[in-house]
């Protein structure tokens, strides 16, 4: 069998979008990954048989998407304006089908941080998960390894741990690697207070280059996360690629 191509995830992705823009829900869901989970900006979650949405970003025309491969792992994300779009795709015999679809809306102003910590033990030292074989495990210690650099204000070794290509995005940020490096460096010089966010949960989904996390994160003070990332494995080592982040409206406000 031949190996997929970027042109080959396109194709998937643009017929998925014309599918929703069209409002054609068979045509659509055809293209779904059975474990499908649709993420929209008010953090509400939708599955592949709760009915689908029309297309966030209409039909897309003259917008130019990132696409990045991952061997059986594809991520597609676009923006238009203050909302922003990941697709996650997964190949399963030659068919390509979406995992997830995440949007991002940076329209409102973010919710509340609160007081941040200097110290925490969850994500950065134990997490609510058991890895289930050796390349879970490798990718969360190299995850916490990760965040343990940002509570620590270590831009270098935050760097060792997320791919060139890396893009973040959240209610009231889209970095790249460099952005979010000199973000460190500024607390690092400041020795500013920044622990992560503790995880409540996660799900890992597996392939040899690549690992599908997602998970939900309750901040120290506000509302509850949702977040799909992906990981993809270089040379041995497990990077961080992309992180979506968006707030459950629905959740209670909370401070930890």
């Amino acid at each position: 069998m031949a190996q997929s191509t970027e042109a080959d995830v396109l194709r998937a992705d643009h017929a998925l979008v014309a599918a929703l823009v069209a409002g054609d829900q068979h045509a659509a869901a055809a293209l779904l990954d059975d474990h499908f989970n649709w993420i929209d900006n008010a953090g509400r979650v939708r599955g592949k048989r709760d009915g689908l949405p029309s297309a966030p970003l209409g039909d897309e025309s003259g917008l130019l998407p990132a696409v990045h491969l991952y061997g059986n792992v594809a991520t597609v994300a676009v923006h238009r304006d203050k909302l922003f779009v990941l697709r996650i795709w997964v190949c399963h015999a030659g068919l390509w089908r979406a995992l997830v679809l995440h949007e991002v809306s940076q329209e409102g102003a973010p919710g509340p941080h609160g007081p941040p910590r200097k110290d925490w033990d969850n994500p950065c030292r134990t997490i609510p998960y058991a890895p289930r074989n050796a390349d879970e495990r490798d990718c969360l210690a190299s995850w916490q390894a990760l965040e343990m650099a940002v509570m620590t204000h270590d831009p270098e070794e935050w760097a060792r741990h997320v791919a060139d290509e890396f893009l973040v995005v959240g209610a009231a940020r889209r970095h790249s690697k460099a952005d979010r490096k000199a973000v460190l460096a500024e607390q690092q010089r400041t020795n500013a207070h920044a622990a992560p966010a503790p995880l409540t949960w996660a799900e890992l989904v597996d392939f040899p280059e690549a690992i599908v996390m997602r998970c939900e994160h309750q901040p120290f003070h506000g509302k509850a996360n949702r977040v799909s990332r992906v990981f993809v494995k270089r040379d041995g080592q497990w990077l961080m690629a992309v992180s979506f982040q968006t707030t459950r409206q629905d959740a209670e406000e909370k401070t930890l």
